[in-house]
């Protein structure tokens, strides 16, 4: 290709007449040219190669040295890794006791903060909770203290247990709200104050939703207010037997459960009573009128049954029977009344249990709330019949003894 242009370029100078020495010169200098740039350019080449294999050997040798790093990790790991099984192994050797000793020693904490949770004396040592928690949420061996605070902690929940304190703390009484009062611990089963019984309930100490009869809260308070020793009843469920009083049914309540059969022989009842009291009032007035009328038997009035029979001018015996029949009178009803107030009862104990026997054919045994309403038929109209029964037969023999007193002080008096 050079000589091809050398060619044209000395056609052109023959052409054209141009000096061929400079042509000459011309084309030196432009082979000369090439010739450094070429040069330039292998210079260039081989540098960037040089450089490029030093670059790489470094790489090769950073490869190597990161490689024998790794391995010698990897050794070391293993190693660690060997050594850490061994420890371990060693370990439980050496901790066998002392896992049983934290397994038994974690079980009874978890029990005892149970136990603490439902007793009142955490209301007057409240800050004891937190250390409780603490140990219960441990998970480390216990130390030498651990177990002395452990011990100590039980020590004074036996010891606070068997004492009665006083202090003053919050408490929420029987309107949900909450007041500052005096209370008097009972050991660990519950408290007092102003007459009323509290229990420990929700971390709080609470009024009892049923509180007992007049007389045990009066000697509560009695107790509350004592300077020696004094007696108080204490529920020792901590709280469940009161809760039943809350429960209990009032007298009204327990009388209506006995239904239409029960009104009845209250009704019966009722008009038997009556009857018999306005029958003793009566014999009592007719037994004055007697005693007066024996002390001046000369002289008989008619506003007694012994005047009357003085009175009588036929036939005195047909007198004197009558008016013992009429102090008789209304005694056969008043016994007829207590004979059948039972009878009834007992018709409504088989109506009571015909519907708890319903029931448990339709809904089975399952819920006992389901027949309740029929054995609280079955039992009450049992205790209503004896209970107006019992007075009905008192009453009559009563009513028998002084009729009879009085009869025979007529007849004593006619012979």
């Amino acid at each position: 290709m050079k000589r091809i242009l050398l060619v044209f370029a000395l056609a052109v100078c023959a052409a054209f007449g141009d000096n061929l020495d400079q042509l000459l010169e011309k084309v030196r200098k432009s082979g000369e040219q090439e010739r450094q740039a070429e040069l330039a350019r292998v210079n260039r080449f081989l540098a960037e190669r040089n450089n490029a294999a030093a670059l790489l050997k470094s790489a090769k040798a950073e490869y190597e040295k990161s490689q024998a790093k790794g391995r010698a990790l990897a050794s070391q790991a293993d190693a660690n890794e060997k050594k850490n099984a061994d420890l371990n192994d060693e370990l439980r050797r050496k901790s066998g006791s002392l896992n049983e000793l934290f397994g038994a020693f974690k079980q009874r904490v978890g029990e005892f903060k149970a136990e603490t949770d439902d007793s009142i004396v955490s209301a007057q040592i409240p800050e004891r909770a937190e250390q409780i928690l603490a140990l219960v949420n441990s998970r480390e061996l216990p130390s030498s203290s651990d177990l002395e605070r452990f011990w100590a902690l039980q020590l004074e929940e036996i010891i606070l247990g068997g004492k009665i304190e006083r202090f003053k703390t919050t408490v929420i009484d029987a309107s949900g709200e909450k007041r500052e009062r005096t209370v008097v611990r009972l050991g660990a089963f519950g408290a007092v104050s102003e007459g009323e019984y509290f229990v420990w309930k929700n971390n709080a100490i609470t009024a009892s939703a049923g509180q007992p009869s007049g007389g045990v809260q009066r000697q509560a308070k009695a107790f509350e207010n004592a300077t020696e020793a004094k007696t108080i009843a204490v529920d020792p469920t901590r709280g469940s037997l009161l809760e039943l009083f809350a429960l209990r049914p009032s007298f009204v309540e327990r009388m209506t459960q006995g239904g239409a059969i029960g009104y009845l022989i209250l009704t019966l009842g009722a008009f038997g009573v009556c009857m018999g009291l306005w029958r003793v009032v009566w014999l009592r007035s007719i037994d004055k009128s007697v005693k007066r009328q024996l002390a001046n038997v000369d002289s008989p009035r008619a506003d007694n049954p012994l005047g009357r029979v003085l009175l009588e001018t036929k036939s005195k015996e047909s007198a004197l029977d009558l008016e013992l029949s009429a102090l008789e009178k209304g005694q056969g009803a008043i016994k007829l009344l207590a004979a059948v107030a039972p009878l009834l009862g007992l018709l409504g104990t088989v109506v009571g249990m015909i519907g708890a026997f319903q029931a448990i054919t339709l809904f089975g045994a399952g819920d006992p709330k389901l027949m309740a309403g029929s054995i609280s038929l079955a039992l009450v109209t049992t205790m209503q019949g004896l209970i107006v029964a019992v007075p009905l037969l008192f009453i009559h023999g009563f009513l028998r003894y002084r009729s009879q007193t009085i009869g025979d002080r007529l007849e004593s008096a006619c012979v």
